[in-house]
């Protein structure tokens, strides 16, 4: 016998100890009970255990790996540990150590009665020995003993488990276990609990890791410290989070510290290496997260094998309640099962979940950090490779909607990111849903022989069906992406110009515009949500189908009876099996979108050319030729210039000659065709469009370098700061806003140039840093920065249109049609400062009353001289950072749990709503209808009632039919709804936006509202409606659940309703935290897109300085910080809940489970099967409902978030205009063709921008009339700009009038006012399209109008509109640094055309071409009131005096009615105006010709004197009849 027992494991020599052979236990077959043989199995396992081999295998191997582990440690490392390590916790251990000794002296006493129990001992005796041994102090030795320690102790349980405990599991088993073998158990249980409970010591990550100097030592995050069994079990460590957040708001501080390996930058690493290795996405991932995927991929399949443990365990129970004499086993057996069953796979998939979570964190951190850098050491992009990203091969040929680069990366970082996270559950599929499968295949097999393999051949063949359809979903799921890029590109553009789009009243066009690639998305959408639905309705239909099929074989063809035990556990098999497959295809959804994204982030990858690093070296230029990219056409050919190193060389030439290309090819930034060039490495580069930051003034000057505040004062000073400061109440702490929306245009540019001259960069090129300031300032900033010392033994590159620049420039270079036409050396020039009248400049040159009022309260807020604050004021970045998440988190507020209710309001009507609630139950009763049919069909045999087996196979059919039929229809229900309201919301959302007033954009970030468009209306569109779905059918379901158990066995609701009440509270901790938590998430998110748009719009201003990107990239990795500590507490909070839920529900299938055998035979067994079914899915439905209302309200934070921006409150209110009679002047009605000239009259007129801020204009009396062309001139911040802004209604005016053609501009809608006006502004804005869609948003001009002005307007800044014999090749003459149209696109014989792309800010047109096409815009309107706000300052005097000439001719061509307003600071521009206002501290100084002004010899005079061209001035006035 004893040999027997050994054959199965090969052994045949003489076991290490005498075997007690079972022959003595009692094993009848009375009773019809099973016999010997069903249960030797256990008596061989237990006198296996008992040989001791185990015991010895166990503490050998043990003390070889200790041995291996001091040979090879290191000990050069055994040092005091960086951080603080953790002490011993003195209880927990002494607590271990007498467990510890306890059980050692029962087994030893044990032993000595018998000899059989020595290998026991031993094992026991090497773990105390081993415990006391590691009371050494030395952190490393004592971790690792630890773990020893707890192997040891833990085998030895399980082993003594086996050996004593496991034969008593026989119904029929008489011999008692040893009272000293149990008190070693116990205590050894004690010890194991003990050791699961102590918490964790903490080795700081220098002991074992080389981790990166950048990561802070800091303190251990519980995870970090918290015991195993909180780790894997409890995630007790969250508590803390949880009752805080039940009690109110959580900020960000009170989440819990991230770990140590969650740290960006160690993350960046390591994807970057992945990446070497790994190529594609896909194999870079596998490289990053190898462990992990292991890890999940144990954890997922361990789950779906141990989830068979309690169909099992209720299969013997059915068994042993319909025949409780003949089962061999105590039925107490199979309710430890169906406890210990689902727990562990409770365990093990809260872990798989766990890992798979903090597997989304890394992915997200690593890839957004990698394609961060990617960006930033790339040249940006061309469209053509975007829209190859975009769409694959047989799309490309159809019209592509233009995207921009900034919204393409937002893109890639946001939905893309979202997408490849979401594809993690493949491992799920793969490894989990296979294994699960199988298993229930075999148990099918098992139970109903030949007719499952049928009903499972059925399965097998059906099946690729739903993968049919699910690559079909890929194809338009990618077409779904490409328009999405599309729809947030667009939109991104047009936040970041909604300025020029109010200027011109083009808000209904652009609304159009957005809502017409909306609607291809939807439709995109639309076919999506049917297929899925088709796939769901296929993934239920099928297992029914082989149900019904298994059943009917089972009943008709094989004559067996149906029992209960057999039914409810095929039915729950198959179940199981249809809930797998039902997994494998909802989430086929999310592998597509990974796909697609993981293939768009390649292309990305694949595409990028890395940033041209020129040798280092002095500034100089041979014989290179320069390109934009390889499709442009425009090519700066053949230069070469030697810089004069520390010295100052001017570039001029016509606006298009090829200047601005000329300094990004320094910068690295074009493809260098031939020749060669070398730069030093470190260049400070201030670009003709400023970019600042959406930092203070100080950071932005700062830039990062450290704060020296003599160097500060020098250099504020130079560019006349501080007579801005004193307009801002927080002086140089002001916020500058997103692309420095709340400075004027001057104040941009001087606050880049300050950037640049604070810097330490022996190379500063400058972009024509002077065209936004007014000749006073650039006298003053000529003479501080240029004449002075300031910019002593360092490069400069000017690119000016100032004429008296050049020839005190050391070198002078003159750029034209993309060749140096000149270059000329100023030997030993001096720089002189431009001559100042002093007594005027001291009389009014200072603009003083504004800044008095504004001074008085900066010095109240305690700022010294320089808006220097008191350091106490001063936050860190990290501090704002969180303040700006807390911040817009609590301004989203608490979302109402209701509020469902109104979001099924937008599924179209109240009808509508209700009836996808109805097919809600309708749909739940047809699932349970099937199970109850099929206890009253099992228990007709036992009433030998089943005769006629037609009739119940025909009703169970029916009932399967209608469960498929209704499921179906809910989720056409909802999907159809959720579309509905998903148009509705996005519609209303556009248009809310584009309706506020500016104001509303200086205190909203676009990042923001970006965010709220993609990742918000992305859930909107694919997860709310499911979720409410899923939500109400579990709510439902769980109610009619609990009614069937009830209904069996009443007293079963006492558990029920105790189970049901501890899931609700815990539910209700975890969804307030929860939902805290996510818009803490949310909010963390923002920060990341603004600094992607931030840095993408920068990026040639950071890439010009020695390691800037790095710092940029240290700073994304601190708000990254943010986001994951963020991400990780809310993933957390799940399995918190999760484990609670899971342990109450686990006990109530027990007390169910428990109540059936107490009734045994009481109850009929099929309804008995019917209950235990439905309380066995109890818990996952509890926690389904848990988690579904979390999730339900966590996307309806999305919707919340919409929804608050949809309502904003608009700029314009709807019942603000009474009627249309109600005018200034004599009472009389607008008349219809109004306006009918350009008459503006300002009366007493005082101007604020927010009703309680300061005055910026007082007592405005002005009239300028018909036909006149009045010039406004002035310091920056005079005025002007706010005086153009006012007739355009963007001011509030508080006192007076402003009278348009007689008629008060208050008295009428905005709207109606910005169509009658037009503006070219300061900066010309060109959005991506063709140039009719840029000169005619609303498509209602018609085309002979837009020829002509394009015709007015040919010849400016070689802006060439006929036939160009150099430009035949593909008619895109010279457009500096175009990104030209490819040849196919354009009639060769044409320049420009009304169908010449446009890029994105119109970057294929240089600079003055954009503001040709300003021009062209304007003409185009035949407005009688035209405003140029310093249109033409960045233009060389050529283009600028072009543009008037062309002006002139239009306002002389259409009757002289047609007035002109122009705000200019270069005084020859307008010297041959009507008329100049000279302005001054937000009055008028002086009215009059130019002539009146220059006899007046006052502040105009004064300008005249500084401008650096007085003589030519005079003589223009004096020529001027």
């Amino acid at each position: 016998m004893d040999q027997f027992a050994f054959r199965g494991y090969g052994w045949d020599s003489v076991p290490f100890r005498p075997q007690s052979s079972y022959t003595h236990y009692t094993l009848t077959s009375t009773n019809g009970k099973t016999s010997v043989s069903d249960l030797q199995w256990i008596y061989g396992l237990s006198d296996f255990a008992k040989a001791g081999y185990l015991q010895l295998t166990i503490v050998v191997a043990s003390f070889l790996v200790i041995v291996r582990y001091l040979l090879h440690r290191p000990y050069s490392k055994i040092s005091k540990p960086e951080g603080n390590a953790h002490a011993i916790a003195l209880p927990f251990e002494l607590g271990s150590q007498l467990f510890r000794a306890a059980s050692l002296a029962f087994m030893i006493v044990a032993a000595t009665q018998s000899e059989n129990r020595w290998t026991d001992a031993v094992a026991l005796g090497y773990a105390f020995i081993l415990g006391v041994l590691r009371l050494i102090n030395d952190l490393e030795w004592r971790h690792v003993a630890l773990h020893h320690v707890n192997f040891v102790l833990t085998s030895s349980l399980f082993i003594l488990v086996i050996e004593e405990l496991l034969p008593c599991i026989d119904v029929d088993r008489t011999e008692n276990v040893s009272p000293m073998v149990v008190c070693s158990i116990s205590t050894l249980a004690a010890a194991v609990f003990v050791a699961l409970i102590t918490r964790r010591e903490w080795i700081p990550p220098s002991l074992d890791l080389d981790v990166s100097e950048k990561i802070p030592t800091r303190e251990p995050s519980p995870e970090e410290t918290c015991s195993w069994l909180e780790y894997y079990v409890t995630y007790e460590w969250l508590t803390p989070l949880m009752l805080r957040g039940m009690r109110r708001q959580v900020t960000l501080e009170e989440l819990p510290k991230l770990p140590w390996y969650d740290e960006p930058l160690l993350l960046l690493a390591k994807v970057q290496e992945a990446r070497r290795k790994g190529k594609t996405t896909f194999w870079t991932l596998i490289h990053f997260v190898p462990t992990e995927l292991v890890a999940m991929s144990s954890w997922i399949a361990l789950s779906f094998i141990l989830e068979m443990v309690a169909p099992f365990a209720m299969y013997k129970l059915l068994g042993y309640l319909t025949n409780p004499g003949t089962s061999p086993f105590r039925p107490w057996v199979w309710l430890v099962l169906l406890f210990i069953g689902p727990l562990s796979r409770s365990v093990c998939f809260q872990q798989y979940i766990f890992t798979s979570t903090r597997l989304i964190v890394r992915i997200r951190a690593a890839l957004t950090q990698e394609l961060y850098y990617k960006a930033m050491g790339s040249m940006e992009l061309d469209d053509e490779v975007f829209a190859e990203i975009a769409a694959t091969g047989k799309e490309s040929e159809k019209h592509k909607q233009g995207t921009t680069s900034t919204g393409r990366l937002a893109n890639l970082m946001g939905a893309d990111m979202e997408a490849i996270t979401r594809g993690r559950d493949i491992v799920l599929v793969v490894s989990g849903v296979t294994t699960g499968s199988v298993v229930s295949l075999i148990g099918l097999y098992k139970l109903l022989d030949w007719s499952a393999l049928v009903g499972i051949a059925t399965m097998l063949l059906l099946s690729p069906i739903p993968v049919l359809v699910g690559q079909r979903m890929i194809g338009i799921n990618r077409d779904m992406k490409r328009v999405q890029d599309s729809r947030i590109s667009v939109i991104s553009e047009y936040l970041a110009s909604i300025r020029a789009i109010k200027y011109f009243a083009w808000e209904d066009a652009i609304i159009k515009r957005v809502n017409e690639i909306r609607l291809s998305e939807q439709k995109k959408i639309w076919s999506l949500n049917m297929l899925y639905v088709a796939l769901n309705q296929l993934t239920d239909a099928i297992p029914n189908l082989s149900l019904v099929l298994i059943f009917t074989l089972q009943v008709l063809v094989r004559k067996a009876p149906l029992t209960a035990d057999v039914a409810f556990t095929a039915i729950t098999l198959v179940r199981t099996l249809r809930r797998n497959l039902s997994m494998a295809s909802n989430m086929s959804r999310g592998f597509t979108a990974a796909s697609v994204s993981m293939k768009r982030l390649d292309r990305y990858f694949e595409n990028t050319t890395p940033l041209r690093i020129h040798p280092a070296g002095p500034l100089q230029i041979d014989n290179a030729t320069f390109r934009r990219n390889k499709n442009a056409t425009f090519a700066l050919k053949d230069v070469s210039i030697n810089f004069v190193e520390g010295g100052l060389n001017v570039v001029t030439g016509q606006s298009g000659s090829g200047k601005s290309t000329l300094l990004m090819s320094i910068l690295g930034e074009t493809i260098l065709e031939d020749g060669t060039i070398t730069c030093p490495k470190d260049i400070a580069y201030a670009s003709q469009s400023p970019w600042l930051q959406n930092e203070t003034i100080r950071d932005n000057i700062l830039f990062n370098s450290p704060f020296e505040q003599t160097r500060y004062d020098r250099v504020i000073n130079a560019c006349g700061l501080p007579i801005d400061f004193n307009e801002f109440p927080e002086r140089d702490g002001t916020e500058v806003g997103e692309n420095g929306a709340s400075l004027s245009g001057g104040q941009k540019s001087r606050v880049a140039l300050a950037r640049a001259l604070y810097s330490k960069a022996s190379v500063i090129l400058l972009d024509d840093v002077f065209s936004a300031l007014d000749s006073k300032t650039s006298a003053l900033l000529w003479e501080e920065a240029f004449c002075g010392d300031l910019l002593k033994g360092r490069t400069v590159v000017l690119v000016t249109q100032l004429p008296w620049i050049s020839p005190q420039a050391d070198l002078s270079i003159t750029l034209e049609n993309g060749s140096v036409k000149e270059v000329q050396q100023n030997l030993g020039v001096v720089r002189k400062a431009v001559t100042l009248n002093k007594t005027l400049v001291d009389e009014g040159n200072v603009d003083v009353t504004a800044e008095d009022a504004a001074a008085h309260t900066a010095e109240s807020n305690g700022t010294a001289t320089n808006g220097k604050h008191t350091n106490g004021d001063i936050k860190s970045a990290e501090d704002k950072r969180r303040d700006e998440v807390t911040q817009e988190a609590l301004k989203t507020g608490p979302t109402a749990r209701l509020q469902f209710f109104q979001y099924m309001r937008l599924f179209g009507n109240p009808v509508y709503a209700m009836i996808a609630i109805i097919m809600s139950i309708l749909s739940t009763a047809s699932f349970v209808g099937t199970g109850l049919w099929l206890a009253v069909w099992v228990d007709a045999y036992d009433k030998d009632d089943a005769y006629d087996v037609a009739f119940y196979l025909g009703v169970y059919a029916v009932w399967s039919i209608a469960d498929v039929l209704f499921s179906g229809l809910t989720y056409i229900a909802y999907e159809n709804g959720g579309w509905f309201a998903a148009r509705s919301l996005h519609t209303t959302f556009i248009k809310a936006v584009m309706s506020v007033p500016l104001s509303w954009y200086k205190a909203t970030p676009v990042g923001r509202i970006v965010n709220r468009f993609s990742r918000d209306m992305d859930s909107i569109d694919t997860q709310l409606a499911g979720m409410l779905r899923l939500c109400l059918e579990m709510l439902i379901r769980l109610g009619f659940q609990i009614a069937a158990v009830g209904s069996v066995l009443p007293i079963f609701m006492l558990p029920a309703a105790a189970c049901c009440a501890v899931g609700i509270f815990a539910g209700e901790l975890y969804t307030r935290t929860a939902v805290a938590v996510k818009r803490l998430v949310s909010s963390s998110q923002s920060p990341l897109f603004a600094q992607f748009a931030d840095s993408l719009a920068g990026l040639a201003v950071i890439r010009a300085r020695a390691n800037m990107p790095k710092i940029f990239g240290d700073q994304l990795a601190e708000k990254l910080r943010v986001f994951e500590k963020a991400s990780e507490a809310q993933f957390n909070c799940n399995r918190w809940v999760a484990l609670k839920v899971d342990m109450m529900t686990t006990l109530v299938t027990v007390a169910a489970g428990a109540i059936a055998v107490s009734k045994a035979g009481l109850i009929a067994a099929g309804l008995v099967g019917f209950s235990l079914t439905n309380a066995t899915t109890l818990s996952q439905l509890i926690l389904m409902l848990v988690r579904a209302g979390n999730e339900l309200e966590i996307e309806l934070q999305s919707f919340h978030r919409v929804r608050e921006y949809a309502a904003v409150e608009p700029e314009e209110k709807q019942d603000e205009y009474k009627s249309v009679g109600e005018y200034s002047d004599s009472e009389t009605v607008m008349p219809k063709n109004w306006p009918r000239s350009g008459e503006v009259e300002f009366r007493n007129v005082t101007i604020k921008y927010d009703i309680d801020g300061p005055e910026i204009l007082k007592n405005i009396n002005l009239k300028f009339a018909a036909g006149e062309r009045v010039a406004v001139v002035g310091r920056t911040g005079s005025g002007k700009s706010t005086l153009v802004l006012s007739l355009l209604r963007f001011t509030n005016i508080v006192e007076g009038q402003i009278l348009f053609d007689g008629v008060d501009i208050t008295k009428f809608p905005r709207r109606k006012l910005r169509e009658a006006l037009t503006i070219i502004p300061q900066e010309a804005v060109l959005f991506n399209g063709d140039v009719r869609s840029n000169l005619d948003p609303t498509g209602e001009i018609p085309t002979e109008i837009l020829e002509k002005a394009l015709q007015y307007c040919s010849g400016i800044a070689s802006f060439q509109y006929h036939q160009n014999g150099e430009n035949v090749e593909n008619g895109h003459g010279q457009l500096d640094g175009s990104n030209g149209a490819t040849s196919g696109e354009l009639p060769s014989d044409i320049g420009i055309t009304l169908s010449t792309p446009v890029k994105p800010k119109g970057e294929n047109f240089s600079h003055g071409q954009r503001q040709v096409l300003s021009l062209c815009r304007a003409l185009v309107r035949k407005s009688k009131l035209m405003l140029l706000d310093e249109a033409t300052a960045s233009m060389d005097y050529e283009t600028d005096q072009g543009i008037q000439e062309v002006l002139r001719k239009e306002l002389n061509e259409h009757g002289r009615d047609r007035t002109l307003v122009t705000i200019a600071h270069r005084l020859k521009t307008i010297i041959d105006y009507d008329r100049v206002v000279v302005m001054s501290a937000g009055s008028v100084l002086e009215v009059g010709s130019p002539k009146e002004l220059y006899e007046a010899k006052g502040q105009f005079y004064d300008m005249m004197k500084h401008s650096g061209e007085f003589e030519d001035l005079e003589q223009l006035l004096n020529a001027k009849v």
